[in-house]
């Protein structure tokens, strides 16, 4: 019986993840780069990198786009402030609409996030969670490990909320149950 084995480049091509960085500044890009350097030690990574800026450009738009349909891996290393630009948000739709249920992860790095514990996401962050659910894809973020305010209008607040006994249901919970009527 004869059996093909693939070739050790096509095997190693299978066993890499794809992963699309897109970056609003240079600091941003450091951050992702940091990130993706540890990363690299856990899997192999084929990485494309695309900027705010070259998104701006339709064919690189396109061009990336149809990596992020493919990707394992989608890293948006960001500022804290503000909202995405239109282009970006319509270029994430783009892509996300081609998807089909592909399993991956969308990451959100934020370059220079509040150390305040307190701080709520950003708009940019809470748009990526709510696209990365959207599509079926898990959301992780670089919030500080200590931060205990869940995201407005997530899954998480939701469970937070329904977890907690406001002082009318603590004073329905505290009644005794209604007596049956005496049998007639």
């Amino acid at each position: 019986m004869l059996v093909l084995m693939p070739d050790a480049a096509e095997s190693s091509a299978r066993e890499q993840a794809h992963a699309v960085v897109v970056y609003e500044t240079t600091p941003a890009r450091e951050l992702a780069m940091e990130f993706c350097s540890h990363r690299a030690g856990e899997q192999m990574l084929n990485i494309h990198w695309y900027s705010f800026e070259l998104l701006r450009d339709r064919d690189a738009a396109a061009r990336a786009a149809t990596k992020a349909r493919l990707a394992d891996l989608i890293l948006f290393s960001m500022t804290h402030e503000g909202d995405f630009p239109d282009e970006i948000k319509l270029w994430i739709e783009r892509w996300m609409a081609r998807r089909h249920d592909r399993e991956g992860a969308l990451v959100g790095l934020v370059v220079d996030r509040p150390q305040n514990v307190s701080t709520l996401a950003s708009l940019k962050e809470v748009y990526l969670r709510h696209a990365a659910t959207s599509v079926g894809m898990d959301y992780l973020s670089h919030a500080m490990p200590t931060a205990w305010k869940a995201m407005p209008d997530s899954l998480d607040s939701f469970s937070q909320r329904a977890g907690q006994v406001t002082s009318l249901l603590d004073e329905i919970l505290q009644k005794p149950p209604p007596q049956p009527p005496p049998p007639v």
